[in-house]
């Protein structure tokens, strides 16, 4: 599985021994070259206790599985949650855990299972709002990925991009941006009427 680079500890370093006050890492597109989104999905649930369930869930709701592809491509596997691990291996355990939950509650009508997962897969889109991502073009000009804009990689390959820095923003997002960015993600990751179960079976989860 593709390494996960934590933020925290460099964002705990002094300045005088990280030469910012904001952490910063670098990707390499390499990285990304050589896997596509369904095996960033099977790396993701491989070996873990929800593994079972979150393939049944996504044979049985094809929608979702694709709202989970659409968020694998564009934070890619590399994206860390704040506790350090891959925050897209994060937003499925949490996704599947709210299903499971569902279910076992005997609330498993397909409103309340989309709803519930899409709510989970959302779950953490601070940990989205807090990274800033960039990268240099192939005319040494600076490029700034927009959140959900476009998927991560091709964003990169379209500018000639090879590396890219993703950086924790100073100051941190507001609650109002988090906000505003979650409306902006169930839009780009759930069709329409997946974002309607969202709403109306599951706006508090």
């Amino acid at each position: 599985m593709t390494q996960i680079v934590s933020l925290a500890a460099a964002r705990a370093r002094p300045p005088n021994q990280s030469g910012d006050p904001t952490a910063f890492a670098y990707w390499s597109l390499a990285d990304f070259s050589t896997d596509s989104t369904e095996d960033w999905l099977s790396a993701a649930i491989a070996g873990t206790p929800h593994e079972g369930m979150a393939i049944s869930i996504w044979a049985h709701q094809p929608t979702l599985k694709k709202a989970t592809s659409r968020l694998a491509e564009y934070i890619t596997p590399r994206w860390p949650s704040q506790d350090g691990q891959s925050l897209l291996c994060k937003s499925i355990a949490e996704a599947v855990s709210r299903s499971t939950t569902a279910i076992n509650n005997r609330e498993a009508f397909i409103g309340r299972l989309v709803g519930v997962y899409l709510y989970g897969l959302t779950q953490y889109v601070a940990d989205v709002a807090r990274l800033s991502i960039s990268g240099v073009d192939r005319n040494g000009d600076q490029q700034r990925w927009q959140h959900f804009a476009e998927p991560l990689k091709p964003w990169a390959e379209k500018h000639g991009i090879d590396t890219i820095c993703a950086q924790l923003s100073h100051p941190g997002p507001t609650e109002v941006q988090v906000v505003g960015l979650h409306a902006h993600m169930v839009a780009h990751l759930a069709d329409p009427i997946d974002t309607g179960y969202l709403i109306k079976h599951a706006s508090k989860g």
